[in-house]
């Protein structure tokens, strides 16, 4: 019963933090409006508020998964939190943007740190079946963060442009449940044999995950940094609808992830492959876009999708090595997500570019959805090879 109990705490708290770790498009939606208060301002400058704190991210992914062997999980979410609060919240009072966009790379800090030690924890605390679960139900928490943030900061950024960076204040609570759930486990002492033993191992699985993982983000990101964009382009919405849109979208994963246990048993390894194309296809609903309406749909789609294909990357690649190695193959993985995030507006921005298309966002939209369904095809055959393996050896 007391073990069951502190599982449910544990887990309570590692939603709590799971809240925090797609705080970095809360301010998706009121690009267009920020940009506006910078004029001479570049897009791709503006969208930096969105991408630097993915490059932040990087190394703060990797010296995330140094320092949990050294210091309590607990205590380094605690200060990841903590750091998202005051990078996150601080350019409000602010009106230059370069110091905004150093404070986003402060708060980029945080939300490395964060999602780091909340993955590390799922991977630490459970295990088969369960891990799944959790994984699930912790992008469920994602996205409902996600969905509140990027919601009330376009509903904020219709009011004053600086005023949807209040929306990371959500951080506060989060902090209060960490805090009273999350166990406080020191890391252990290690001697001589024991650092031996407890040698971190990466192979070439978990390498190739890491790989996917950053051509997934570059797909996955376009959605974030280009829905108000392509609003815009397309007459139909601003910076109220671009919030709503982002928000509809994480609906979407928030009941996916939920029922991402039930779709991983039944699918097993073809449960990435699904997504990729449920992705794939929400990009085109999203590009061929008239009305709200259908722009509501793609992103209701598109959140289903980024539910099934982020807890599938990080399932895979937590089961990949062993579990001592876990913590850093999943710090790796994270920093090539956020490498992905960050490159993706520049990369996209200059095939586009070199079209000439009159309507670039929507060009992006079909060039995400033509890479994630290349990505698609041979990760079919990469699952129906794996459930025959598995179907062999059961």
């Amino acid at each position: 019963m007391s073990a069951n109990y502190n599982k449910t705490r544990t887990k309570i708290g590692i939603y709590a933090m799971a809240v925090l770790m797609m705080g970095i498009v809360g301010v998706s939606g009121s690009l267009t409006v920020i940009g506006a208060q910078f004029p001479s301002a570049s897009q791709s400058l503006i969208q930096s508020i969105i991408s630097i704190p993915c490059l932040a991210v990087l190394p703060t992914t990797l010296l995330s998964g140094k320092l949990m062997g050294s210091m309590p999980k607990k205590t380094l979410g605690m200060i990841g939190m903590l750091i998202f609060l005051i990078g996150g919240v601080a350019p409000f009072m602010l009106t230059s943007l370069p110091v905004i966009l150093v404070l986003r790379g402060i708060f980029g800090i945080g939300v490395g740190i964060v999602q780091a030690v909340a993955s590390a924890l799922v991977a630490e605390n459970f295990v088969g079946p369960e891990r799944e679960a959790v994984q699930g139900t912790m992008t469920s928490a994602q996205m409902l963060g996600c969905a509140v943030m990027v919601f009330a900061g376009g509903w904020l950024g219709d009011i004053a442009w600086n005023a949807s960076f209040l929306v990371h204040g959500i951080a506060v609570l989060s902090l209060i449940i960490a805090f009273i759930c999350l166990p406080l486990v020191r890391a252990p002492k290690k001697d001589s044999a024991d650092v031996a033993r407890g040698k971190t191992h990466l192979n070439k699985s978990s390498w190739s995950w890491a790989g996917i993982t950053f051509l997934l983000f570059i797909g996955v990101q376009v959605y974030t940094v280009y829905i108000s964009y392509v609003l815009n382009e397309k007459s139909i919405g601003g910076a109220a609808e671009s919030g709503a849109t982002v928000a509809v979208a994480c609906i979407g994963g928030f009941i996916m992830g939920i029922l991402y246990g039930k779709l991983a048993g039944r699918a097993g390894n073809l449960t990435f492959a699904i997504g990729l194309f449920v992705m794939a296809l929400s990009y085109l609903i999203l590009a061929l876009a008239g009305s709200m309406t259908a722009i509501y749909t793609g992103g209701f789609v598109y959140g289903i999708a980024m539910a099934i294909c982020m807890p599938a990357a990080f399932v895979n690649t937590a089961n990949s090595v062993d579990a001592f190695s876990s913590a850093m193959a999943l710090s790796i993985t994270m920093c090539a997500q956020n490498l992905g995030q960050f490159v993706c507006p520049y990369i996209m921005n200059f095939i586009t570019g070199i079209t000439g298309s009159a309507q670039p966002s929507t060009l992006t939209y079909l060039l995400a959805a033509i890479l994630l369904a290349g990505m698609g095809v041979p990760a079919v055959f990469w699952g129906m090879r794996k459930n025959t393996r598995k179907g062999e050896t059961t």
